[in-house]
């Protein structure tokens, strides 16, 4: 064997090493229909715990306006907890509308 073939025989073995190691992890498109299917289901999920938000934030304002109209100050816990129900809303819109694949609550922390 002359020294061309062996850099030849070398280049082969290099090229079938580099292409088995970058050979990702191949996703079928079942794979990637279930992950469509199952954002789906968090995405109803969502849906229904965004219109529980809509309540809770009416009965937040309210009351807030009534301790408002009462003590002549805002309540620091209700506009807390405002503060945080909005970022919930924001990321669960983001999330909803394919902006952002961070999840919001109950898969993560409560921010």
């Amino acid at each position: 064997m002359t020294t061309r073939d062996n850099t030849d025989a070398e280049d082969q073995g290099a090229e079938t090493n580099t292409a088995e190691a970058q050979t990702p992890t191949e996703e079928t498109p079942q794979d990637g229909r279930k992950q469509i299917w199952i954002r789906g289901l968090q995405m109803l999920i969502l849906a229904v715990l965004f219109a529980i938000a809509e309540a809770v934030l009416w009965i937040c304002a309210v009351l807030q306006f009534g301790w408002m109209l009462f003590t002549q100050e805002r309540n620091t816990r209700i506009a807390s907890f405002g503060d945080k129900l909005a970022n919930w809303v924001a990321i669960t819109a983001r999330f909803q509308t394919g902006e952002s694949e961070d999840k919001p609550f109950p898969w993560t922390d409560w921010r």
